[in-house]
């Protein structure tokens, strides 16, 4: 059987790094879908990620949230749950809306290339909607495994297929981004988010899954 040939994009982040405001980046962290406006999706989203979180996560825990935008889940993991944060972002607005949004001492927005000088001390990482947004998947989720001790949890939520920002729009290239994820963690849970918060076909192309390392 002959591999399905990956779509060459040219990659372009400006998308989440020329926002501005706390409305600009929520736009772009949760896009419109399926008839749902984006401040629609992220007062009914942000509470029922959060409790899916919760089900895997201890209090006080030392947490990555990959592709933090401005920290919509490490607030109340923060102030709910007494949880450390780093936040990692490539955008340098987000991560500036990001200390002023979640605003605790317990929280750091970092680079990506930063997150190495943390070491593996981590027990908890969520990725919400950002792996297929990445150029390169399997870099940053070797990025991610780097910074988790073992026997720690990653929450994923991500499309089906990937939406990879270009200058002609969001491109799918064909990688496969749960595959990635399964060639570094052991997959304990896989499911789809409710009808209430996808409805009809965005339900059938995004998924939410938790990893062990």
């Amino acid at each position: 059987m002959k591999a399905l040939a990956l779509k060459q994009v040219s990659y372009d982040p400006s998308i989440f790094t020329a926002i501005e405001t706390l409305d600009d980046a929520v736009r772009i962290i949760v896009t419109p879908e399926a008839g749902l406006t984006s401040a629609q999706r992220w007062q009914a989203e942000t509470p029922c990620l959060l409790e899916l979180i919760e089900r895997w996560l201890r209090p006080n825990a030392m947490v990555v949230d990959y592709g933090c935008g401005i920290g919509r889940l490490a607030k109340p993991l923060i102030e709910k749950h007494h949880c450390t944060v780093i936040g990692v972002d490539i955008s340098p607005n987000m991560r500036a809306l990001a200390a002023s949004y979640v605003e605790s001492h317990d929280f750091a927005a970092i680079h990506p290339a930063m997150l190495a000088y943390f070491g593996s001390g981590f027990e908890f990482a969520m990725a919400i909607w950002t792996l297929q947004h990445v150029l390169d998947v399997r870099q940053e989720v070797t990025e991610i495994v780097h910074c988790l001790r073992d026997g720690a949890r990653l929450f994923v939520v991500n499309n089906v297929g990937r939406v990879v920002p270009t200058k002609g729009g969001w491109v799918d290239d064909g990688v496969d981004v749960r595959a990635i994820l399964k060639d570094h963690f052991t997959e304990i849970e896989y499911g789809q988010l409710s009808e209430d918060i996808a409805p009809g076909a965005f339900k059938d192309s995004t998924f939410w899954a938790v990893y062990q390392k």
